[in-house]
């Protein structure tokens, strides 16, 4: 790979937070700016021809400086190892599984804090989306056309909703691919959308991941706003990532997760509260 492709991937990575996380704290946490801005500004520099700028420097994580970075006009965090010979990008994981560079993040005010789970849940309601089912606890999930997690979701789903056992309103997002946001298009657009749903899901193609409807060529402006409406509501939810699930626990909470939890979904609905029209019901 030439080194302006592999600057360019690095300088994606920053942006997209990609997977390859570093695991710290194992050993004992090291706080402390051991990397000089200079030192960060040539590291940068040296790594990604340019394409990214260090604003500032911070005490990081096991021994980590913190970078600020500006990368294409948006704010992002990178950390460089204590010999300022090593950039880390992406996500910075610790032994609870928190992500140090969005924290960092949160901390910096680069990106707000996420809507709370109960203000999203009634945003959602309010969204162009749809629901499949009739009865059964509600779920409320963000899905991209080309997600491939998100078509196990709905497979898994399929049976309880037919079942009567299961309710998912369904918000269409688009960011994963290019293909994404006319197939996000595609579905929303469709005179009944649970149908263009259905077949865009029963034509998923799992080796490339990418769903199977037809991109939409020329959609509606209010077809492209709703999509974008959706995807937006998604990010305030604090991070970009399908399906994000909404429900309520059987407290009355509730509660937001990103992706799918280990338990079987059948389990998983079985402790489900009451979620109506956007609020969880005691």
């Amino acid at each position: 790979m030439e080194k302006k492709s592999i600057a360019l991937a690095v300088a994606l990575f920053i942006i997209g937070g990609l997977t390859g996380a570093v695991v710290d704290r194992f050993a004992m946490p090291h706080m402390g700016t051991e990397v000089s801005l200079g030192a960060a500004e040539s590291l940068l520099e040296s790594v990604t021809h340019g394409q990214a700028k260090a604003e500032k420097v911070f005490p990081g994580p096991g021994g980590l400086t913190g970078i600020e970075v500006t990368l294409e006009g948006r704010p992002t965090i990178a950390f460089a190892t204590a010999d300022g010979k090593y950039l880390v990008a992406g996500p910075v994981l610790n032994t609870q599984g928190t992500d140090e560079a969005h924290a960092a993040m949160l901390k910096l005010g680069l990106i707000p804090k996420p809507t709370s789970p109960a203000t999203m849940a009634a945003k959602a309601a309010h969204t162009d989306s749809f629901v499949l089912g009739t009865s059964g606890p509600e779920v409320i999930a963000f899905v991209d056309p080309d997600c491939i997690f998100c078509h196990k979701f709905y497979e898994e789903a399929k049976p309880l909703i037919d079942a009567g056992k299961l309710r998912v309103r369904y918000v269409v997002v688009a960011f994963l691919k290019k293909s994404s946001g006319p197939k996000a298009a595609a579905i929303l657009g469709a005179k009944d959308p649970a149908i263009a749903m259905a077949e865009n899901e029963n034509s998923f193609n799992e080796g490339t991941e990418e769903g199977g409807i037809e991109p939409a060529r020329n959609p509606g402006i209010a077809t492209v706003s709703a999509v974008k409406n959706n995807t937006r509501l998604l990010g305030e939810s604090g991070e970009m990532a399908t399906p994000t699930l909404i429900y309520c626990d059987q407290k009355g909470a509730a509660t937001l997760i990103h992706g799918l939890n280990k338990e079987s979904l059948k389990d998983f609905v079985a402790h489900l509260g009451n979620l109506q029209n956007g609020a969880c019901q005691k």
